[in-house]
Formats: structure tokens, sequence, C-alpha cells
């Protein structure tokens, strides 16, 4: 049973379904917690007026079957004004390569003491509802994430767009599309490279950059279609 207790409990477990679960057996248990976590909204939907939440992970490595996510870092924001954060190092027994160590600067000592997967993930789950999540290179974010769930007994189906998908559209001509070119296309700065928060703090202002112009007429759900990552 271990999801019973999340913070998404109720997501997960619709009313009645406790009871049928506790007299199942183990397989049929285990066919309970494999449950979807989704969220649907229209295509006519604002973005200006829809909780967007940009997000980042700092992780072990790029394979999401062999790697781990090491850090979250998220912020909510609705029409341009952020309402609240989520941040947190993740505990693995995965020990840190060193060019991860030398990447993001975060240690194994800096892991040491803090939560596991199956106490964060829960939590981001529950920081992210009613939201559309955003990600700079999307894919791998929501591989990493996606995976995490999988392994922790359910399937994650969430609306998530990619901020690089979305600025190769609307701004042609860059040499490419990484996070420190668009930083310093739109002359801002990022103190904290490579940490998942400081990303998510630089990306949403990018973000707000490009929803604010109104050359780009990108203005609902539908209009960053063709940037959803599934």
């Amino acid at each position: 049973m271990l999801l019973q207790h999340s913070v998404f409990h109720e997501s997960l477990f619709p009313a009645g379904m406790n009871a049928a679960a506790n007299s199942a057996d183990n397989e049929n248990q285990d066919f309970v917690l494999r449950r979807h976590f989704h969220f649907n909204l229209p295509l006519s939907s604002k973005l200006h007026d829809t909780p967007l939440v940009i997000f980042d992970t700092e992780t072990t490595g790029l394979d999401s079957e062999l790697d781990r996510i090491i850090e979250f870092g998220a912020i909510k924001v609705v029409g341009g004004v952020v309402l609240d954060s989520f941040e947190s190092f993740v505990q693995t027994d995965i020990e840190l390569p060193e060019h991860i160590v030398s990447l993001t600067g975060i240690t194994q000592s800096m892991l040491e003491g803090q939560p596991d997967i199956s106490t964060v993930l829960p939590k981001f789950l529950d920081f992210i509802k009613g939201s559309i999540i955003v990600a700079h290179n999307a894919e791998f974010d929501m591989g990493m994430l996606k995976a995490s769930a999988n392994r922790l007994g359910f399937e994650l189906t969430w609306p998530c767009f990619c901020t690089v998908k979305l600025a190769r559209r609307v701004l042609p001509g860059l040499p490419n599309y990484k996070l420190g070119t668009l930083t310093e296309h739109f002359g801002l700065t990022n103190d904290a490279s490579h940490r998942a928060v400081g990303d998510v703090n630089v990306l949403s202002k990018i973000l707000q950059e490009i929803l604010g112009n109104e050359d780009v007429e990108v203005n609902t759900w539908g209009d960053v279609a063709d940037c959803v990552i599934s």
C-alpha cells in the first residue's frame, strides 16, 4: 500500500475504492495502486488565466530507467504573477558521477538525510494540481518524472509544453535554443545555472517575455498544442 497515505490519495483512490482494496488479494491491490494521475483542460483555456507550473529536475544522469532525480524546482505562476514555489533535494542510493557534481554543484553530502522520491514526488504532484506544467527540453524532465511515477506504482498523464519547442517556433534565427542562449537573448541573468530553482526562475521570465509579446499570438492552450509533450 505504498501510496495509500500520500497527499494525493483521494485522486488515486476514489470514494468506495478503499474497502475493495482492503479486501482484495495482493495481485488485485497492485492493480488498484497502478492508477492514472492526470489532468486535462480545453484547448480554449487562456494561458494567462491558467496556473502554469514551470519546473526543472536535476538528475544523476540522462537515462530515465537507470538514473534518478536528485532535485526538484518549480514555481507556480498565474498571469505572470508568482503564487508559490516548490523545491527539494531527493536522496538516492546512486552515487553522483563527478561530472554531475561539477555541472550542478550538488554533492553526495548535500543529499544525505534528504527525503527520498516516494516522499517528494507525491508532494510535487500535489503542487501541480490544476496546473499546466512547463519545462525546457520537457521530453527529458517528463521522461524522468514518468519513470519515477511508474516505479512508485502509477502512471502520469499531464499536460506539459516544452519551451524549447515554443522558442524554436516564435524566435527563428537564434543559433540554438539552450536556456543560456534564451537568457542572453532577453537580457536576463541566471545566478544558479544548472540548479533546478535557478533555472525555473529564469525560465519563468523567458516564458513571460514570449507570452507578453503581442506579435507572437500565443494565448490559449491550443496555441501551444504543437509544443506539448505527451
